[in-house]
């Protein structure tokens, strides 16, 4: 497809061919894709006519030709999003359009039209966007690293429960753990609205077993934990909010006997990490907040619990954007997959603290890390919070608390990045331990550690 130019009869007609032998469009976009978009290439836009999950015509529109939505931007935004590995936050539209209507910045994408339209074609609009990729670039970007490594069929991992009082309330929170009784404490918290699964790869790492005892919790609602044990729990709008998350958390590693734990978190799990610095210093060996920030707005949106939409192809498909494209896909998936799990509602909550509740933007220097060390760790591809976020808060605390920044990936490095998070975190863990004699670097690399960055 290389010699074909973007935007061009020739690249259409590719696309247009690519989209409609898609498996993936086969399985979900048939007979409910039927909403025609727009497509705005610089100064030139395209009518996709849709009927059925498949591209019937792209034309240009005329004055009758009515449409539904549409995303348009500037050419270079699309050769960006196009090309076999796009820059950071040009390789996908939601990623893109974040970074102008929340951010306000220029040279990324922009939805017009119908927003609920969008969202109730989320999953199979997303599919049919990043599909120009693969007709641009052919198939190899799509198939790599599809197969997941062999694992071990025997895994040191065992899962319990425990009862945590909030509150006067009792929680049946479950946890599961790996490695010695009297390792280091490692806590785990998972993202908004999934569970401990995306942990599993930490837990199963024997070089970081042999030191530390990790444990990794969902939270209540989340997972296998229930509901409280409070009547009528169902009735009440469950909005988290930051003393509820440190509550929890702490209770949690009450509840656990866990002395000194270090506590490691992503996403809202990262950004908790300054109000745990903030009000229980004395509690935790150290923070590592993954993908933190000081302020991390515009997540609280209606279309994630709505009765029209499907809130599981959105609040599932919602992380594609916010992962690296070139990681294995096998893993990006597995993502998304852990997702697709949660109840309704509770994305929606979880983000009710993230983007509501949380924002140390005036009072950063209320937190003094020089009592518990503080290393945020942002990466890439992550369009919520990028590593100039972790810079910015890092700074903004100051003594005792440094930033780092990991390439090649995004929001759940965990997850969707095992091998190269597993990485990225050992020197840090190292550091904690006290047997590291050089900095942890400020920038993590792949070929710094002899992993390819497309695998």
């Amino acid at each position: 497809m290389a010699e074909n130019t973007l935007a061009s009869d020739a690249w259409w007609s590719e696309y247009r061919e690519t989209v409609n032998a898609d498996p993936e469009l086969k399985r979900h976009g048939r007979d409910a894709f039927d909403d025609d978009f727009l497509v705005g290439i610089g100064d030139e836009h395209f009518l996709l006519e849709m009927q059925g999950g498949e591209i019937q015509d792209v034309r240009t529109p005329g004055l009758d030709d009515a449409w539904s939505f549409g995303v348009v931007g500037p050419r270079e935004a699309w050769e960006q999003f196009v090309s076999e590995v796009p820059p950071a936050h040009h390789n996908e539209v939601f990623a893109s359009f974040y970074r102008t209507a929340v951010k306000g910045e220029e040279g990324y994408f922009d939805l017009i039209g119908n927003h609920k339209k969008i969202f109730q074609n989320f999953r199979a609009f997303q599919r049919t966007l990043d599909l120009m990729r693969t007709a641009h670039n052919g198939d190899e970007p799509r198939t790599a690293g599809t197969n997941r490594p062999q694992e071990a069929t025997d895994e040191p991992i065992t899962g319990k429960y425990v009862t945590v009082d909030l509150d006067g309330v009792d929680h049946r929170i479950y946890y599961e753990a790996a490695g010695p009784e009297d390792g280091i404490p490692l806590l785990c918290q998972h993202t908004a609205g999934c569970n401990n699964q995306q942990w599993r790869h930490v837990l199963n790492d024997p070089e970081i077993t042999e030191h530390f005892r990790v444990v990794a919790y969902d939270l209540p609602r989340h997972g296998k934990s229930v509901p409280p044990s409070s009547e009528s729990w169902w009735a009440d709008q469950y909005d988290l909010t930051a003393e509820r998350f440190t509550d929890t958390i702490v209770s949690i590693a009450d509840a656990l006997e866990l002395e000194e734990p270090v506590f490691v978190g992503s996403s809202m799990g990262g950004t908790v990490t300054l109000e745990l610095a903030d009000w229980y210093p004395e509690r935790f060996r150290a923070l590592i907040g993954l993908e933190a920030g000081l302020f991390t707005p515009g997540f609280y949106i209606q279309w994630l619990d709505h009765p029209h939409v499907n809130a599981n192809d959105v609040n599932s498909h919602a992380t594609w954007g916010l992962m690296a494209p070139h990681g294995p896909e096998w893993a990006r998936r597995e993502t998304l997959y852990l997702y697709e799990q949660g109840a309704n509602g509770v994305l929606k909550g979880d983000l009710h603290y993230y983007s509501m509740d949380h924002d140390y933007r005036d009072s950063a220097d209320d937190i003094d890390a020089t009592q518990v060390r503080m290393y945020l760790m942002n990466g890439e591809y992550d369009y919520l919070t990028n590593p100039d976020d972790a810079r910015k808060a890092a700074a903004a605390i100051g003594d005792g608390a440094t930033a780092h920044e990991m390439t090649a990936t995004g929001h759940f490095p965990m997850s969707e990045r095992p091998e190269l998070f597993r990485a990225y975190i050992k020197p840090v863990l190292d550091d904690i331990r006290g047997v590291r004699d050089e900095p942890v670097p400020e920038v993590f690399a792949p070929e710094d550690f002899g992993v390819e960055a497309n695998k």
